[in-house]
């Protein structure tokens, strides 16, 4: 989607990764509500994900009209936590799974699709889900913006236009978003990415699975990439399509960081058969 280089093979001993996460949304199938419903799900995953809670949460839609907001439709709906003591999660929801992990227990990008690849084997499988109306990818790296020292590990455009190198005082908040395109040339379907990034204060409230609060003053480099167009719910596509997509983050992340930031991150590069960041 940028145009810059593909990124080389590599890894980061202290990436500042904080989250990976992975959703799929697909049309609605009433019985994951039921546990009757999610057992089949349960038991192809139960090796990987043996432990099953469920949540209920109250889901409000607000109307809008000419007459000014109508009164608010709240519903409760169920979702379904799978996890396992290696600090991986996956929420299920009648419309959409949602596979995540912590920066510290990430293990790597191929680690990750061999998860995925279970999971959409398990939903196609086991609760006969037929089709893919999204695909999202996302990864949210944040670090600690105490001193000036760290705006050092990130190109200037990315640190945003209260540089301390241009202002000589300390950055106290900025936080760009920009929304991307793909070119239709570059993928089958349509793909769009939003990359948040800039320094935001102590108190904040990150978007996550779930929300992350930061006490100090942080910067943030949010990527998130999706698939915007319909598609057959199968685990050999969407997978290619995860390692494209997964692609397009790490190019950017590369281009992004500084030598720099590469020493400070612990920046290493693999052969093809090893994993990366």
């Amino acid at each position: 989607m940028l145009s810059v280089e593909p990124a080389p093979r590599y890894r980061m001993t202290a990436a500042p990764l904080v989250q990976a996460v992975v959703q799929v949304n697909f049309p609605i199938v009433p019985r994951l509500q039921t546990l009757e419903g999610i057992a089949p799900l349960q038991e192809r995953l139960s090796d990987l994900l043996p432990y099953l809670n469920q949540q209920v949460v109250q889901e409000v839609s607000l109307m809008v009209g000419p007459a000014g907001p109508a009164i608010p439709n709240a519903q409760s709906a169920t979702i379904n936590i799978f996890t396992d003591d290696a600090g991986w999660t996956l929420q299920v929801a009648v419309g959409s799974a949602t596979l995540f992990v912590d920066g510290e227990h990430y293990c790597g990008v191929e680690d990750f699709r061999v998860r995925l690849e279970r999971v959409w084997d398990a939903l196609h499988d086991g609760v006969d889900v037929r089709r893919c109306d999204r695909l999202g990818v996302r990864y949210l790296d944040i670090i600690e913006a105490v001193g000036t020292e760290w705006a050092s590990w990130f190109r200037p455009e990315v640190v945003g236009l209260g540089h301390p190198a241009l202002s000589g005082s300390t950055l106290a908040s900025t936080l760009t978003e920009t929304r991307l395109r793909a070119d239709p040339s570059e993928f089958d379907g349509q793909i769009e990415g939003v990359i948040r990034h800039g320094v935001v204060p102590p108190g904040s409230v990150i978007q996550g699975v779930p929300p992350r609060p930061v006490a100090n003053p942080s910067f943030l480099f949010d990527m998130d990439i999706f698939t915007a167009t319909p598609e057959p719910f199968e685990t050999r596509r969407l997978a290619e399509q995860f390692t494209a997509l997964h692609a397009e983050l790490e190019k950017v992340f590369y281009w992004s960081v500084t030598d720099n930031g590469r020493e400070h991150f612990g920046y290493e590069l693999i052969d093809e058969t090893e994993g990366s960041r």
